[in-house]
């Protein structure tokens, strides 16, 4: 059993939320019409019979009925605008009553509807006018709001296809205490090109903006809503993301959170929790706050071999307490917290079978602010593979505190750089706070790093670490290391030697010299794609 070093010699204590509704016609003829912000279009016959759905609403069915465009007024309509439910033929929404209706099919479990294709076909709105402001707080009167029942829910998961074709949903309500909340609550099937603004979630367990809780696909899509919870789970896009079964992890790709997200346990801008799963193009605008296990895209990252996320971007300030990471709080691992209303000492260890699986290709310049395991991409890591990792963002912490990561044990690394400033207590590294048994090669830091003890302008503490190829900013009699026991290396370099296309390629062919990027500094080639 393999603990990490610095659980043990760490500091103890620091301080620390139809009637089918269809429009009267507007023509004399008495045909159905959509109103202008869907107009009417022609459909095409598939060889069998069925409708094809295009993905612009100017080619809708002439058939389809219901006047896009208005808000909801809490009604359930009785059928869908149009469609079959087909690939060729989805069943297409117009209204917010019609969505209303498939939430009421799904979560009574309707056979009939198991499985099928939806296509949104204009914006639809839940409630009229503003629900929360620029900065996210709840507007008006909340009791005059109708309250949406996400699409699945604990017991009931949606299992079909929903596009939002480029859509949006907005003015969606939900304040509740009860688990699985979003859009959509739980789904094992495929949510794509859909976006939900101006909405307010706070709830439980597994809340987020698009959907609670995934074990199937999430695409293109984006979150402006507010997102609040005091339960585990809780993220801007969804709640958490989970292996769909033992062979297949669930897809996140081209997520985008913009919302302001809160929680307790396990909150991030794009996921809150997320395991066994296959992550590319992830990123949050938004700021994120939280107790423990809180990132700028993920809170935290559960323990599989499995895990693959990439492309990942935050740019929101986050604020947390223990496991605090500009891009994911903790990855792979046994993570603890203790007595969480006293903010007292956090924990980890780790073991060969609690592995964080692969990040590669993240980016912050976020400010991250925690007392605990604070890192500018990750707070732990535990028998990951990370590389292509840059920080740019002023990282704050006590307890170990890294540019790049806070602490990070047998893992593999390459390919890091530092920028921003970095300010802790003790284990303060401008790329690594503490750093046990792994394997890292071509890094630099370039940011200041303060602190009172174990302080080192690369490393805090690296115990028997396989090093090569690590440069670091010289900074008066500042050493690059707090405490080196037992290997690994790093030199120093001035800021003219740094600023130079001889630097980038002593640090590899992956690393380029561009004098108007990055202050001069070396940059990854795939920040100038």
């Amino acid at each position: 059993m393999r603990y990490s070093l610095f659980g043990f010699i760490g500091i103890a204590a620091l301080l620390v939320a139809c009637s089918q509704t269809v429009s009267a016609p507007k023509n004399d003829d008495d045909s159905s019409e959509i109103s202008s912000s869907s107009k009417k279009g022609t459909s095409s016959e598939s060889k069998n019979g069925d409708k094809k759905s295009s993905s612009s609403t100017e080619d809708l069915d002439e058939d389809c009925v219901g006047e896009a465009g208005e808000p909801w007024d809490g009604t359930t309509a009785k059928d869908f605008a149009c469609g079959a439910g087909t690939k060729l033929s989805p069943y297409i929404i117009l209204t917010a009553e019609q969505l209303a209706h498939l939430s009421f099919v799904v979560n009574s479990s309707d056979k009939a509807y198991q499985g099928k294709f939806f296509k949104l076909g204009a914006d639809i709105k839940l409630n009229k006018g503003d629900v929360i402001d620029e900065k996210g707080a709840l507007v008006g009167d909340s009791t005059k709001l109708h309250k949406w029942t996400p699409i699945g829910n604990s017991s009931v998961v949606f299992d079909g296809v929903f596009d939002g074709d480029g859509h949006s949903v907005s003015g969606m309500f939900i304040n509740t205490t009860s688990t699985h909340n979003g859009l959509f609550g739980n789904s094992s099937g495929t949510i794509q090109n859909l976006t939900v603004e101006n909405s307010w979630v706070y709830g439980g367990e597994y809340s987020a903006g698009i959907v609670g809780r995934s074990t199937g696909s999430v695409l293109s899509t984006k979150n402006l809503a507010s997102v609040s919870g005091k339960e585990e789970c809780i993220g801007g896009v969804i709640g958490s993301s989970y292996q769909k079964d033992y062979k297949t992890n669930s897809v996140i790709k081209k997520a985008v959170n913009m919302g302001f997200i809160a929680g307790e346990k396990n909150v991030g801008g794009v996921a809150g929790c997320a395991t066994y799963v296959t992550v590319e193009d992830a990123e949050n605008i938004g700021a994120i706050e939280g107790f423990g296990y809180v990132g700028g895209v993920f809170g935290g990252v559960g323990s599989s071999s499995k895990n693959e996320t990439k492309n990942l971007r935050n740019s929101g300030n986050v604020v947390g307490k223990h496991f605090v990471g500009g891009i994911i709080g903790h990855c792979g691992g046994s993570v603890t917290l203790n007595d969480l209303a006293l903010n007292k000492t956090s924990s980890y260890s780790c073991y060969d079978f609690y592995p964080c699986g692969v990040i590669q290709k993240a980016y912050n310049d976020g400010d991250v602010t925690g007392l605990r395991y604070v890192g500018g991409i990750a707070g732990e890591v535990c028998y990951g593979t990370i590389d292509n990792l840059v920080n740019k963002g002023n990282i704050t912490g006590e307890g170990g505190t890294g540019g790049i990561v806070s602490s990070m044990s047998y893992t593999k690394s390459k390919l890091l750089y530092n920028v921003g400033n970095i300010s802790g207590l003790t284990y303060v590294g401008g790329i690594v706070g503490y750093n046990q048994e792994g394997v890292t090669s071509s890094a630099y830091s370039t940011g200041k790093v303060d602190g009172d003890s174990l302080i080192g302008l690369m490393i805090g503490y690296n115990y028997n670490t396989t090093m090569a190829d690590y440069y670091y900013l010289e900074q008066g009699d500042q050493e690059p290391f707090g405490l080196n026991n037992g290997g690994g290396v790093a030199k120093p370099k001035t800021a003219d030697e740094m600023k130079s296309n001889d630097f980038a390629e002593l640090l590899g062919d992956e690393f380029a010299y561009d004098s108007e990027l990055n202050d001069g500094y070396p940059v990854l080639k795939w920040e100038m794609e």
